[in-house]
């Protein structure tokens, strides 16, 4: 039977636990941790240090391979969703993980639920599990940059941007906390924009998206860089702007942005807006 994510954490011991993260923090440094290293870092026997490696292998949290003759050690994504489900619970920032509500190439969504019961999403970033050349490419990232290191920094790089453009009154999610590779923010219960026929107020969801798009572009000095009616939730007639790990400071992709949403919504509802304007509204200029 395969173990959900929250079953994975709540196996994990102390020093199971302090042994993964020991693994995750030396990602920067190598990919894989022999387990010599493991013995003299805790100062665990030999026997020891096998039965916690065997078991974080057993539980599918680490990977492993033999190095110059020894047996080494690396995280799998799993293992960095177990840190962070973690982390986040002891922190009481969640109470509980329930379902899987969205999945994509390079992240995961969760349904979870807040210590007063209230809905949450929390979105397990997953970065380098696929098309791992077209993200450094994208986001123009050295060729050597860990998969660890991008999915611990790309939730940093969400939670630090939703945070701004909902303080400077933008339409996104509200976000309460980031671990590891997880960010917990407000679940927003709603349609994507692409699967919506028919809008009462056009022109009010369109400025709404475009004013979002300045306020992080204008106050917070990102572009979302990945904008399109996929990444707008709608909840009574409100667009929500969601998916902003890729965020960066970038004219390029503002400019993409913003063709991508006018040219959804010329296509989809036949209202134009000329996209000169609009990318100058979006830079502050207008």
């Amino acid at each position: 039977m395969r173990l959900s994510v929250v079953e994975r954490a709540a196996l994990l011991d102390e020093i199971e636990e302090r042994a993964l993260a020991f693994l995750v923090d030396q990602a920067r440094n190598r990919e894989y941790v022999p387990v010599s290293m493991l013995r003299s870092r805790f100062g665990l026997t030999e026997k020891e240090a096998n039965v916690v490696s065997d078991r974080l292998f057993r539980l599918r949290l680490v990977s492993k391979q033999l190095i110059m003759g020894e047996v080494s050690f690396k995280p799998t994504f799993s293992g960095l969703d177990a840190l962070a489900v973690r982390d986040l619970i002891r922190r009481k920032v969640v109470k509980e993980v329930s379902a899987v509500i969205g999945e994509g190439k390079e992240s995961a969504v969760y349904l979870g639920y807040s210590f007063n019961d209230d809905p949450l999403a929390i979105k397990f970033l997953r970065i380098g599990r696929s098309s791992f050349k077209n993200v450094r490419k994208l986001r123009g990232l050295p060729e050597r940059v860990p998969w660890i290191i991008l999915s611990t920094e790309s939730a940093k790089n969400e939670f630090e941007t939703l945070d701004c453009v909902k303080r400077n009154y933008g339409n996104v999610p509200t976000p309460y906390a980031y671990s590891y590779n997880a960010v917990v923010m407000e679940f927003i219960e709603g349609q994507p924009l692409q699967r919506v026929k028919e809008l009462q107020e056009l022109k009010k969801v369109l400025d709404a998206i475009l004013a979002t798009e300045r306020v992080a572009y204008v106050e917070c000095n990102k572009a979302h860089g990945d904008l399109s009616e996929y990444n707008v939730i709608i909840r009574a007639e409100e667009p929500y702007v969601i998916d902003w790990p890729q965020a960066k400071k970038d004219e390029w992709l503002l400019e993409r942005d913003v063709n991508n949403i006018l040219g959804f919504f010329s296509k989809r509802f036949g209202i134009e807006e000329d996209p000169g304007w609009a990318l100058s509204y979006v830079k502050g200029e207008a």
